[in-house]
């Protein structure tokens, strides 16, 4: 499956010390594309590839020193700064939660932890799709235990990245 943007998403996440696959799963969830705004009930907007909240323009147009209704237009428009834009969102959230990727994934989406959970596994379902390759039925690696049907069999991972600790799962992070 071609993941557009992809050689954007691998710069950002080396930049940010992100796992490479985080950003594309959580572009499938957020279906964004350029030029695309997205008005939510809050009264705020998402903008663009990654779905960026309005809220985040000024803060963003601080880091990037331009004016916010620049920021605003190049989140909307050019896909490689509204990548790095996330890539930045996650690293902050990445960093407000401890270095637990999965805590930080739910962030992208809502504090409340209802929205962030049901969020986060979407974002692994996404993973899943894009980077596991689908078996014949029936067949499983030779190591593994077959999956329980009632709760699925999540791998986590320790990995140490820029001198932070993080939790990833496996299907998010680089083998």
């Amino acid at each position: 499956m071609a993941i557009p943007y992809l050689a954007c998403m691998l710069l950002v996440a080396r930049v940010y010390a992100l796992p490479p696959r985080v950003l594309p799963s959580i572009q499938a969830v957020e279906g964004g594309r350029a030029g695309l705004v997205h008005a939510n009930t809050d009264g705020s907007d998402d903008y663009g590839v990654m779905q960026i909240n309005s809220r985040w323009v000024p803060a963003l147009a601080r880091v990037a020193r331009l004016a916010p209704d620049d920021t605003r237009r190049r989140l909307i428009d050019q896909p490689c700064f509204n990548i790095a834009a996330a890539g930045l969102i996650m690293r902050t959230y990445l960093n407000e939660a401890h270095g637990d990727l999965l805590r930080a994934v739910g962030y992208y989406h809502s504090h409340t932890p209802a929205y962030g959970e049901s969020y986060r596994l979407r974002v692994i379902g996404a993973a899943t799709r894009l980077f596991i390759a689908p078996r014949p039925a029936g067949e499983m690696p030779a190591t593994a235990a077959p999956p329980s049907p009632a709760v699925p069999r999540v791998r986590l991972v320790a990995q140490r990245t820029a001198g932070v600790r993080h939790r990833t799962v496996s299907r998010l992070s680089h083998r």
